[in-house]
């Protein structure tokens, strides 16, 4: 798995139901790219670490 399909899934896991209202979707979408360019400078094992604390496996 990528860090950057990972971000997608810790992101949807912050947010459990990005499609409840459009103020949830943006938030989701602003999280999503928020962790995708954080994890750009992070080790996979790091990225992998904070999957695990959101209960997304790797």
């Amino acid at each position: 798995m990528t860090k950057d399909q990972l971000a997608l899934k810790i992101s949807i896991a912050m947010h459990k139901s990005p499609n409840a209202r459009l103020d949830n979707v943006n938030a989701y979408l602003n999280t999503y790219q928020c962790l995708s360019n954080y994890f750009k400078e992070l080790s996979m094992g790091d990225v992998e670490g904070i999957a695990t604390q959101y209960g997304v496996k790797a």
